[in-house]
């Protein structure tokens, strides 16, 4: 079959928004010969792919439907955990859909070219042979909603995208819909992420599995080695590039995991003899009294340390032991960094009236990475890997607050940390020591990742891609 769908990807000549032809990798192909199948080489109804990010899987699966459903009438649904990422093979159906000029002959007589070319965001795409596709989105907060939606559809086929991240309760909703169709065929892909129905059906043996690690991709000429070892360093490397699930006993039932272990913790412990050396920048929290305490922790290139911890109601004593403690250990204007949200305003203030370059921290503002929910993800996860890769901390008992601090993928499929709401309804006190140390990665000096190149080429010749499929 495969050779089938190599030959019918020449008969349609796939083109991308720049007018070139798409170079197919041989995982994509797998992808693409399954859907416009509706079945696996081995005759199975239900596929898993788990693919490297970036390998293309999303722009395979949009190939995919853009050319079976513009030749059968079929319904096909798309589900993912928010509706803007079941958009983006969406948005690969209507590329494929406008550029190539048997498909776009195939749309629906209605359908507004111009206002598609301008906006490709649709959440609905048909066809003139009744063949039509639609966007869903998991949303656990809408799972009436949603469900409703999708039963009404009632869709026997389905493509989930990043399927990890669709909780169980709106899973078993695509399994009833598809229960009411005897022909039914559902395709999941992405990674993984969580030890949710997405670990088991990849262990079930009624599915037909692809897996595209990045050792694959490279063999595929999709990723160079400069890009992998680049992408070492960035954030879950083991989940979106080796296609690793998460450890058994890591993550809970609502799929936080810990940033570090207590071991991964210890290990790190610097001895006696070790000397911070690089410049020292200054991670400042800041707390009201109560249960909460301020903190300073000092980190060099090689060691961190806490050097601050006290209850502590005034917050412009604070400010002013900051000062002085900046000036002892000559940390740089630049290299202090500061809670600035609620009771932390007023400290910053008198702080940044001082030393005006200065950095305020408000956890909930904008990465610089998209992977990340905001920069407090984003900060916690530079420190983790600090740790990981032989960063030493100065032996403290507070440094296990590291493992009381967790992480998860949001249905959006960025990385994010747990808050300190829902660590307080947990029990867990605030991680003040946690945060002033996780401040000191407010900024990177980290290169830029490098892009991926594609490598493989099928040149097809010009024949009628619907003569196997009137």
């Amino acid at each position: 079959m495969i050779t089938n769908t190599i030959e019918l990807l020449k008969r349609f000549q796939l083109r991308d928004d720049t007018g070139e032809l798409v170079n197919w990798a041989g995982g994509q192909v797998e992808i693409i010969d399954c859907i416009m199948n509706r079945e696996s080489p081995d005759g199975l109804k239900r596929v898993e792919t788990i693919a490297a990010t970036q390998y293309g899987k999303s722009l395979a699966v949009g190939a995919g439907l853009a050319m079976r459903a513009s030749t059968f009438p079929e319904k096909w649904s798309i589900v993912a955990g928010t509706k803007e990422k079941a958009r983006i093979i969406m948005e690969y159906v209507t590329m494929f859909s406008l550029n190539n000029p048997a498909i776009r002959s195939q749309l629906d007589i209605d359908t507004p070219l111009e206002r598609l070319r301008m906006k490709k965001s649709q959440d609905r795409l048909g066809y003139k042979k009744h063949g039509e596709v639609r966007v869903f989105s998991a949303d656990a907060t809408r799972v009436a909603e949603v469900s409703k939606s999708l039963m009404g559809f009632g869709s026997p086929n389905v493509v989930e995208d990043e399927s990890a991240l669709i909780p169980d309760v709106l899973q078993a909703t695509v399994m009833r819909m598809l229960g009411g169709h005897k022909d039914n065929f559902l395709m999941k892909i992405g990674n993984p992420f969580n030890r949710n129905h997405f670990l088991r059906t990849w262990l079930s043996d009624h599915y037909y599995k692809i897996f595209i690690d990045y050792e694959r991709a490279l063999k595929e000429g999709r990723f160079s080695e400069e890009f992998i070892n680049e992408m070492r360093d960035e954030a879950m490397f083991d989940i979106l590039y080796a296609c690793k699930f998460p450890e058994e006993g890591m993550i809970d039932e609502k799929g936080w995991i810990p940033l570090l272990t207590e071991s991964e913790i210890t290990r790190a412990y610097a001895n006696e003899e070790d000397q911070m050396f690089g410049i020292k920048r200054l991670g400042c929290d800041v707390a009201g009294g109560g249960r909460n305490y301020s903190v300073m922790v000092v980190r060099g290139f090689n060691l961190a340390k806490k050097i601050y911890k006290k209850n502590e109601p005034d917050t412009m004593r604070f400010a002013s032991n900051v000062l002085q403690t900046a000036t002892d250990l000559k940390v740089k204007d630049r290299d202090i960094f500061v809670d600035k949200v609620g009771i932390g305003r007023g400290a910053f203030d008198k702080l940044k009236s001082a030393k005006d370059w200065i950095i305020g921290i408000n956890g909930g503002d904008s990465p610089t990475n998209e992977r990340f929910f905001n920069i407090r993800a984003e900060m916690y996860w530079r420190a983790r890997e600090w740790v990981l890769h032989g960063g030493k901390l100065l032996p403290d008992k507070d440094w296990m607050q590291l493992a009381s601090v967790k992480y998860k993928v949001n249905p959006s499929g960025k990385l994010q940390i747990m808050s300190k709401e829902e660590m307080l309804r947990n029990g867990i006190d605030s991680p003040d020591v946690a945060d002033g140390f996780a401040m000191t990665f407010a900024r990177s000096e980290e290169p830029p990742a490098m892009t991926q190149t594609q490598t493989i080429n099928v040149q097809p010749p010009n024949l009628d891609p619907y003569s196997n499929y009137v």
